[in-house]
């Protein structure tokens, strides 16, 4: 009897283990496909059972991850701790900690935990990021918010609603995809535990001030099925709209494309996959850019440098162009999301790589005449500890809609942003370079990423403009006989009023010009390294006055002989040029004379003023220096004329 108990015991425990060990595989094949919830589900039934401590440390920091993928965070840093505790501890998933830490707002663990691994791993780029996160918070926490962030509550639902769009041609009616009770499929989704989602439509109702409630769109563009349609974007002509889709299949990693719709005859096309997006890969996100030039799109399509990246095609004729990656300054090892471009091709999109409040964050990226990006973090109250994403703006101002699974949220939420107005101006005075005596009638030129470009003059030589928030600006001055004067402001994260005042400085052009700071080795054409500075400045000004020729004049003082002064000044001269067209002057818009000790410095005001026994209109010649009785005073003199200068030529 004991043996036949003892027997059923053993057969007990060998189908349990055949069990255990078969749901496991079934967990880590739902994670590896991306089905984070239903892989979750696995992983909890057989993380009760595992007895193997190996095992159960693996099946932790499955959890984790997932846990992790899903925006869960609170629950990953959970488990990750409890990887870490079983011997998971590389740094790589203490880092992964980090981000769960961050993301759950428990930022002294975090301060530890990074100042744990700035010992054991100092270069670490994602420690750098980390800590680069850390600090931002702790500066933004400081600041008055730049935007006021209100949650739509009436299209939101227990389900997740994303990815906006403004109805073109409207400002109260939205699109967007929605998980709720009422789409049109029945199945849940294994990713992420709700239903699939279908496209909604909301209107403002400004009479009650509110959102109506939600209804799926119409029947006549035919979007919307048993799938999951999880996005979509109209261009601004209301004649192209662009959605993704994700068809469900048992077993199979759940990917999803993207198909178009276009307004013939005042009708919507049955609507076609874009050829690009049947490759395997998964495509979220679509957004066509204000000016109806781009597609963009996130994707895990080959090529690319993280989990997703930013991508965009090229829309032309209602054909879409091979995709075209961001590039890397702005796609990460992390996840790129969400992309908007306002029409002064300001890009806007999400990452959970880029220093950030805590996962998923919104970027504004600006890119320059040499196509370089500069990306920045929207900062709080735009961006959570949560995922924040899927911005969309109005045609005018900074203001429009997001998605949010920050606290008060009821899963991920629509939330509208809006920006009050901060006054900023920019007030100006233009005076000559020698006299310091104020120039009337100034050409004054202003041009910002804001799409502003104005023309005016000055009054008096004095200027004002309005500036807007979040933008940069470019300022020149220019008038005929005088160089061109350039400043650069920025409106860019200033989150109160503020003047600027800008005083210009125009050097006129009808006598030569010393460059301040030109030196050489004694006897010698070699430049010392002090000299560059100036001779940099000199670079500038030659490109912000771009018709405008020069001449480099080198001048020697008396002492030696007047044959070797010369060649001397010359090779200086020559010198000076090489250098300039090393830093991308143009050749053919420099000339080099060495003048030796011919030419003595004529003294002007500024001079005179410097040097009390000099006045304005002296000539340093031989005569006058020797006659100076004091040594010292000498000295300067022949000083003042060992000098480099550029004098414009017409």
């Amino acid at each position: 009897m004991r043996f036949r108990v003892v027997a059923v015991f053993l057969l007990l425990a060998v189908f349990s283990s055949c069990v255990s060990g078969r749901l496991l595989t079934e967990a880590n094949q739902s994670l590896e496909r991306g089905e984070y919830h239903a892989a979750l589900e696995k992983y909890k039934l057989v993380s009760q059972k595992e007895k193997d401590p190996k095992k159960k440390a693996q099946i932790a920091l499955y959890m984790a991850d997932a846990y992790m993928e899903q925006g869960s965070y609170s629950q990953s840093a959970v488990w990750y701790k409890n990887a870490i505790r079983r011997g998971h501890n590389s740094s790589d998933i203490r880092l992964r900690y980090g981000d769960a830490l961050r993301a759950s707002e428990k930022l002294d663990e975090l301060d530890l935990l990074l100042g744990e691994l700035k010992k054991t791993d100092p270069d670490n780029p994602r420690l750098n990021n980390s800590i680069a996160s850390l600090k931002l918070i702790h500066h933004w926490q400081k600041l008055p918010p730049i935007y006021l962030i209100d949650n739509l509550k009436t299209p939101n639902s227990p389900g997740d609603e994303v990815s906006a769009d403004i109805v073109p041609g409207t400002v109260n009616r939205i699109l967007f995809s929605s998980s709720s009770e009422n789409t049109e499929g029945k199945d849940i989704s294994p990713v992420t535990g709700q239903k699939f989602a279908d496209i909604f439509i909301a209107e403002y109702d400004s009479a009650h001030s509110k959102w109506s409630l939600p209804k799926p769109l119409g029947d006549s563009l035919r979007i919307n099925t048993e799938a999951h349609e999880s996005g979509i974007a109209a261009d601004r002509e209301g004649k192209l709209i662009v959605f993704a889709r994700a068809v469900y299949t048992s077993g199979q990693k759940m990917t999803s494309q993207l198909y178009f719709s276009k307004k013939e005859n005042g009708r919507w096309t049955t609507p076609e996959q874009i050829l690009f997006t049947n490759d395997g890969a998964s495509y979220l996100d679509p957004s066509v850019s204000c000016d109806g030039k781009w597609l963009l799109f996130a994707s895990d399509r080959a090529g690319g440098k993280g989990k997703t990246d930013i991508w965009k095609s090229e829309i032309k004729e209602g054909q879409f162009s091979g995709p075209v990656n961001m590039g890397e300054q702005i796609n990460t090892p992390g996840r790129e999301t969400g992309p908007y471009m306002k029409k002064n091709g300001h890009l806007y999109f999400s990452s959970d790589y880029h220093p950030g409040v805590g996962g998923l964050d919104i970027f504004r990226a600006t890119v320059d005449l040499n196509g370089k990006w500069t990306v920045e973090n929207m900062s709080t109250p735009v961006n959570s500890p949560a995922d924040d994403f899927g911005i969309v703006f109005y045609n005018k101002g900074e203001h429009g809609f997001f998605s949010s699974s920050r606290k008060g949220s009821r899963a991920v939420d629509l939330y509208s942003f809006y920006s009050p107005p901060r006054l900023f101006q920019c007030f100006g005075k233009v005076c000559n370079m020698e006299t310091d005596s104020v120039i009337d009638n100034v050409n004054v030129r202003v041009v910002g990423t804001d799409g502003t470009s104005l023309l005016m003059k000055t009054d008096k030589g004095k200027f004002q403009v309005d500036l807007k928030p979040e933008a940069d600006y470019a300022i020149m001055v220019f008038k005929k006989g005088y160089l061109n004067a350039q400043a650069k402001i920025s409106t860019r994260g200033l989150r109160d009023a503020l003047e600027f005042n800008l005083d210009f400085k125009q050097t006129p052009t009808d006598q030569p010009i010393t460059i301040d700071d030109i030196n050489y080795e004694t006897g010698k054409w070699d430049l010392l390294p002090e000299s560059r500075t100036s001779l940099d400045k000199l670079v500038e000004v030659l490109s912000i006055n771009p018709d405008i020729s020069v001449e480099i004049m080198s001048h020697t003082d008396d002492v030696g002989d007047a044959a070797f002064n010369m060649e001397l000044s010359q090779k200086r001269a020559d010198e000076v040029v090489r250098y300039l067209v090393q830093k991308g002057a143009a050749q053919t818009r420099l000339k080099s004379k060495g003048y030796g000790e011919s030419l003595p410095l004529r003294v002007r005001l500024k001079t005179a003023k410097k040097y009390p026994f000099l006045k304005e209109g002296d000539v340093l010649g031989v005569k006058y220096i020797e006659q100076l009785t004091n040594q010292k005073d000498q000295e300067i003199a022949r000083s003042l004329n060992r000098r480099t200068e550029f004098r414009v030529l017409e």
